[in-house]
């Protein structure tokens, strides 16, 4: 074996203008195909990210059933926000922090811009204040940035809720922009009630209740979907819907989403049977499904690099076969058996293989190693967020591609070795 791949090595330097080219698509195409897996990693790990530490958190845990029933009657499977129960949830290893929650629909009207007319005729209805419905989240924000940072930091206008007790919300800036809402001035005072905008939505007993809000600030969009969507202070959420001292979720976030799995079956165990802990991918599941896709559609460019490679490697050794057919015929005469004369050709492949695999692979790892130090500003899909998409690869993909690349090119090698063991040594020698 050892001869034979000497002479392997040797072939291949003979014809080196075409060894170089095959060499050059090869490595092309493996190093292609590492960058194009490290570019949908980070495009997956960012929008995860956006979606995971801007709006859902790692997992939450409700009242068992609460998912199931969250489009009808989601504040009758609440929880007493106690003590201990936020003790219990805290003392699973790898939990780093729980905060509350209270999600629930309701309706925003904002004010009319001007007052009616004084003669009594009708108001214009560009001064109308414009009304809809939306989904609002009441959460704690000290806590609420220990699980979801990202709902804080990229507030584009506006601020967070202030530590006091003022009756403010905090809007998907689309919606805001719909609903004609500007962002009132932390330095102003707060508005007459007649100038502040409606906040009302229906109570676990289906009574219609309100509170008087102003906007404090705006956020981008941090994962696709209806933009409908705000933040309200949890005690002005509980008081609004007569739930004090009751929450629907607790968003829980975890030292390293690696544990998430472990993480969420000692949480469940913990709680018992009356609970029901999921993941942010249970929660979400549309993500999950955009990521399978966007692998699928990589597996299908994959396999287009490797078949344009492949093919370019049969084509080069079907060449190579017809300008040897003398020297294979001189060989088979000598006494080269027909399985050494497939093994030559094989080794052939499987030496431009292991070179051309892994100088793409180096090349493709450097290429993703260089990008994801420089980052790429990219929002995310369905997103309005700006974000920092960091390539990278796995050691196990690196590995796979290493290894599949000799057993590739050796694959694409059968036909023309097959064709050179068939040879006739009489007629090959007498071929020009």
């Amino acid at each position: 074996m050892m001869a034979l791949t000497k002479l392997a090595v040797r072939n291949l330097r003979r014809n080196q203008r075409r060894t170089a080219l095959t060499l050059g698509a090869l490595v092309f195409g493996v190093m292609a195909m590492v960058g194009l897996r490290g570019f949908i990693n980070g495009m997956q790990r960012m929008l995860m990210e956006n979606v995971v530490y801007g709006a859902l958190g790692p997992m939450q845990v409700h009242h068992k059933g609460y998912q199931q029933n969250v489009l009808t009657s989601p504040l009758l499977l609440d929880m007493a926000d106690t003590p201990e129960l936020r003790q219990k949830i805290l003392s699973v290893p790898h939990v780093t922090a729980a905060a509350a929650r209270i999600d629930f629909g309701a309706m925003l009207s904002m004010p009319d811009k001007h007052p009616p007319p004084a003669d009594g005729s009708p108001q214009p209805e560009a001064d109308i204040g414009k009304t809809s419905f939306f989904m609002v989240t009441g959460v704690e924000p000290e806590q609420e940035l220990k699980v979801t940072p990202r709902r804080f930091f990229f507030i584009d206008h506006g601020r967070t809720f202030p530590p006091k007790d003022a009756a403010e919300v905090i809007l998907n800036a689309d919606f805001a922009r719909g609903m004609d809402a500007a962002v009132h001035p932390a330095s102003e005072p707060v508005p007459p009630v007649e100038q502040m905008a409606a906040l009302m939505g229906p109570d676990r007993d289906g009574a219609l209740n309100g509170e008087n809000v102003v906007l404090g600030g705006t956020y981008p969009s941090f994962q696709p979907g209806d933009k409908r969507a705000g933040m309200a202070p949890l005690w002005l959420a509980q008081r609004m819907l007569r739930m004090e001292g009751r929450v629907t979720t607790y968003a829980v976030n975890v030292d390293s989403l690696d544990r998430l799995e472990p993480t969420r079956a000692a949480l469940q165990a913990a709680l018992g049977p009356d609970y029901e802990v999921l993941t942010w991918n249970e929660i979400f599941p549309f993500l999950k499904s955009m990521m399978g896709t966007q692998d699928f559609i990589f597996s299908i460019l994959s396999g287009v690099f490797l078949s344009v490679v492949l093919l370019g490697i049969v084509n080069a050794m079907l060449m190579t076969v017809l300008e040897r057919t003398r020297e294979i015929g001189t060989m088979l005469a000598v006494g080269m058996r027909r399985r050494q004369v497939v093994s030559l050709f094989l080794l052939e492949g499987a030496v431009q293989g292991l070179v051309g695999g892994l100088a793409g692979v180096a090349l493709g790892t450097l290429l993703v190693h260089v990008l994801s130090r420089v980052g790429i500003n990219l929002p995310a899909p369905g997103a309005t967020v700006s974000a920092i998409l960091r390539p990278y690869v796995s050691p196990f993909f690196v590995f796979g591609v290493a290894l599949g690349a000799p057993l590739g090119a050796s694959f694409a090698c059968l036909w023309p070795a097959w064709r050179a063991s068939r040879l006739r040594p009489v007629e090959a020698l007498q071929s020009l």
